[in-house]
Protein backbone atom coordinates (compact mmCIF):
# COMPACT_ATOMS: atom_id res chain seq x y z
CA UNK A 1 0.00 0.00 0.00
CA UNK A 2 3.17 2.41 0.85
CA UNK A 3 5.48 1.98 -2.04
CA UNK A 4 6.81 -0.71 -4.97
CA UNK A 5 8.18 -1.41 -7.91
CA UNK A 6 6.53 -3.54 -10.57
CA UNK A 7 7.71 -4.69 -14.06
CA UNK A 8 5.37 -5.08 -16.86
CA UNK A 9 6.05 -7.05 -19.89
CA UNK A 10 5.05 -5.07 -23.17
CA UNK A 11 6.21 -6.99 -26.26
CA UNK A 12 9.64 -7.21 -26.24
CA UNK A 13 10.54 -5.22 -23.14
CA UNK A 14 10.11 -4.90 -19.70
CA UNK A 15 8.95 -1.40 -18.33
CA UNK A 16 9.51 -0.62 -14.42
CA UNK A 17 6.27 0.88 -12.67
CA UNK A 18 7.58 2.34 -9.36
CA UNK A 19 5.82 4.51 -6.68
CA UNK A 20 7.50 5.84 -3.35
CA UNK A 21 3.41 6.74 -1.75
CA UNK A 22 0.52 5.52 -0.63
CA UNK A 23 -1.55 3.84 -3.34
CA UNK A 24 -5.22 3.00 -3.25
CA UNK A 25 -7.59 0.91 -5.51
CA UNK A 26 -8.13 2.78 -8.92
CA UNK A 27 -5.31 4.96 -8.52
CA UNK A 28 -3.77 5.47 -12.07
CA UNK A 29 -0.11 5.88 -12.82
CA UNK A 30 1.42 6.95 -16.44
CA UNK A 31 4.57 6.46 -17.62
CA UNK A 32 5.68 8.82 -20.58
CA UNK A 33 6.50 7.26 -23.90
CA UNK A 34 6.09 3.81 -22.90
CA UNK A 35 2.77 3.11 -24.56
CA UNK A 36 1.82 1.69 -27.90
CA UNK A 37 3.02 3.13 -30.78
CA UNK A 38 0.59 4.82 -33.37
CA UNK A 39 -0.30 2.67 -36.31
CA UNK A 40 0.76 4.82 -39.09
CA UNK A 41 4.13 6.06 -37.33
CA UNK A 42 5.92 3.29 -35.32
CA UNK A 43 8.42 6.03 -33.93
CA UNK A 44 5.85 7.98 -32.16
CA UNK A 45 4.61 6.38 -29.12
CA UNK A 46 1.91 6.97 -26.46
CA UNK A 47 1.43 6.99 -22.86
CA UNK A 48 1.13 4.02 -21.05
CA UNK A 49 -1.27 4.20 -17.82
CA UNK A 50 -1.55 1.59 -15.48
CA UNK A 51 -4.56 0.60 -13.02
CA UNK A 52 -3.55 -0.09 -9.86
CA UNK A 53 -5.84 -2.71 -8.23
CA UNK A 54 -5.08 -3.25 -4.57
CA UNK A 55 -6.05 -7.04 -3.15
CA UNK A 56 -6.97 -6.57 0.98
CA UNK A 57 -7.05 -9.89 2.73
CA UNK A 58 -10.61 -11.24 3.06
CA UNK A 59 -12.15 -12.15 6.60
CA UNK A 60 -11.57 -10.66 10.15
CA UNK A 61 -8.57 -9.23 11.97
CA UNK A 62 -8.42 -10.85 15.21
CA UNK A 63 -7.46 -7.96 18.09
CA UNK A 64 -3.88 -8.49 18.37
CA UNK A 65 -3.61 -7.95 14.36
CA UNK A 66 -6.41 -4.78 14.29
CA UNK A 67 -3.93 -3.54 17.26
CA UNK A 68 -0.60 -4.17 14.93
CA UNK A 69 -2.28 -2.57 12.03
CA UNK A 70 -3.25 0.30 13.79
CA UNK A 71 0.43 0.89 15.17
CA UNK A 72 2.23 -0.02 11.77
CA UNK A 73 -0.40 2.95 10.66
CA UNK A 74 -0.16 4.99 13.39
CA UNK A 75 -3.83 6.16 12.96
CA UNK A 76 -6.65 5.94 14.48
CA UNK A 77 -10.07 5.01 12.17
CA UNK A 78 -12.05 7.96 10.99
CA UNK A 79 -15.76 8.20 10.57
CA UNK A 80 -16.80 10.15 7.42
CA UNK A 81 -20.35 10.62 5.84
CA UNK A 82 -21.00 9.85 2.47
CA UNK A 83 -23.88 11.42 1.06
CA UNK A 84 -25.61 12.36 4.41
CA UNK A 85 -25.61 8.65 5.95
Amino acid sequence: MESFALNIKLEFRLVTIKRQKITWPGARIKKNGEGLPQHDQNNIVGDLYVTIDVDFPKGEFNDEQREAIKTLLQQASKHRLYNGL
